[in-house]
């Protein structure tokens, strides 16, 4: 039995998560992604409009045919899985492209590591940007097994591994998404992996983004994995995976920490004191070691101490957010880079926080976070084009669809964002749902919605760029399928 202040705690979260997607997607649409993006707003309700009764028509078929999808679930698993590997492997051979700048610093400098043992061409890079050193040694791992396997085509080296890394992302979700919902939520997910084009093209975009994106939904799947566990034993290995795959992927991307906060805070919830216990001291653990032993490798090539006085502040991010309309500025790295002095650099920083701040006042924060919150979630490309967008090496026609500017560039980006509108307002129906009946059985879709809420707050106080999100696409998509029958219910 739910106490009062749990089920006021329950509303209230569901209640600020559902307001602030509607804001959210009320102001992609009207406002056609502000100004960045250009949508056209009879075309993307379209999109959406398509999308939503696509979706609701394979909700109807898997829920007549779950007996047979049950009985088969290993072989339509199995099929799905095979045909996203082939277009995927397909598509990075047609989009061969030479990478450049950050995606060049992970993928050149990990060539360059696999080839001569070093990166030296890349160390002006890394001491500002230390954030970007799991993903580069990740790369390195990769090629060093390609090398050993007798592959020298890093490209495509670095393709198969990001394919393998989305198919993981794929299968992981459905196994999450089977826990939480049964087998109808398992094929509900293979189909909305199916109906977002950028899974189709997001093997050759091998930057941290993508090669984090396993990790969130790892983490959670084996959380709920371990729960059904009766034996320790059992739970504590599990727990240990956990804090392997917390600490791999938060030192490819440090969102990743966010899902395994969402974690303990449901297990809070819940009061399952003890096992939410012994799940963070673990993957704690893990993440300090994690992180000790990705310093003591680089500071092999790096000095340390040149490293800890050119690295770019952490606040230097939260400051740029707020400037303008949020996103890159390179004046803005002059300002941070123009202090030699550590103790001058934090304390310029700070101060230029709390002046933008008190500039903006409550109004102009609030339009900008506005701004920065359409840029962030508006993109349903995911952001790839940041990555693909690299000199080309093959003629193909596939770039008129998924760089900007391209012919059908158009049409590609309001068929994918009505995708992702389309999640949106099943995420907004399911929780208005859980709003107005906060039950035992919505406890279970607790962590993807707290995790994407969590993601949603960070990256509001953060630089805005519209890839930032795109490693937690499968905790949306099951935050999002609890509202296919929310949406069900309300329209029947």
């Amino acid at each position: 039995m739910l106490t009062k202040w749990r089920i006021a705690a329950l509303r209230l979260f569901y209640g600020s998560f559902a307001l602030c997607f509607l804001w959210l997607t009320v102001h992609i649409t009207v406002n056609g992604g502000w100004y960045y993006y250009g949508y056209t707003e009879t075309s993307l309700l379209a999109c959406t409009a398509l999308a939503l009764g696509v979706l609701a028509l394979i909700w109807r078929l898997v829920k007549r045919y779950e007996r047979a999808l049950a009985a088969h679930s290993r072989a339509v698993t199995a099929a799905f899985l095979l045909f996203m590997a082939a277009v995927q492997l397909l598509m990075g051979l047609r989009l061969r492209y030479r990478p450049v700048y950050d995606i060049d610093a992970v993928f050149g400098g990990a060539v360059q590591w696999a080839e001569t043992g070093s990166f030296p061409d890349y160390y002006d890079y890394y001491y500002a940007f230390f954030n970007n050193l799991g993903g580069l040694r990740f790369l390195y791992r990769v090629f060093q097994l390609a090398k050993a396997l007798g592959v020298h085509d890093w490209y495509l080296a670095a393709t198969a591994a990001n394919g393998t890394l989305s198919l993981l992302t794929m299968f992981a979700t459905g196994q999450a998404a089977r826990k939480l919902l049964g087998v109808r939520g398992q094929m509900m997910a293979y189909a909305l992996f199916a109906l977002s084009p950028p899974f189709y093209f997001i093997a050759p975009a091998f930057y941290t983004d993508a090669l984090s994106m396993p990790f969130p939904i790892l983490t959670c799947w084996l959380w709920l994995a371990a729960k059904d566990r009766p034996r320790r034993r059992d739970r504590l290995c599990l727990y240990a995976l956990m804090g392997l795959c917390t600490a791999l992927g938060a030192q490819i991307k440090a969102t990743v920490i966010i899902a395994f906060i969402a974690i303990v805070l449901d297990g809070l919830f819940k009061r399952r004191w003890k096992r939410t216990a012994a799940m963070a001291l673990i993957v704690a653990a893990a993440l300090l070691l994690g992180q000790a032993g990705l310093e003591h490798e680089v500071y092999q090539h790096l000095d340390r101490e040149t490293a800890q006085e050119r690295r770019t502040p952490l606040l230097h991010w939260v400051m740029m957010g707020l400037g303008g309309d949020g996103m890159y500025d390179p004046e803005d790295y002059a300002f941070t880079q123009s202090f030699t002095d550590r103790d001058a650099q934090y304390a310029a920083l700070k101060a230029e926080i709390s002046r933008r701040i008190r500039e903006l006042g409550p109004a102009g924060l609030i339009r900008l976070l506005t701004i920065k919150g359409n840029i962030l979630f508006g993109d349903g490309t995911y952001g790839l084009s940041d990555c693909l967008g690299g000199e080309p090496l093959t003629e193909t026609k596939l770039r008129e669809w998924v760089l900007p500017g391209g012919a059908h560039n158009g049409l590609y980006k309001h068929l994918c964002t009505g995708v992702l509108l389309a999640l949106y307002i099943l995420m907004i129906a399911a929780s208005l749902r859980d709003v107005l009946s906060p039950q035992r059985e919505t406890f279970p879709v607790l962590i993807p919605r707290l995790a994407v809420f969590g993601l949603l707050l960070f990256l509001l106080s953060w630089e805005a760029r519209w890839r930032y999100f795109s490693n937690f696409i499968p905790l949306i998509f099951l935050s999002a399928l609890p509202g296919l029958d929310a949406l069900e219910r309300m329209t029947l």
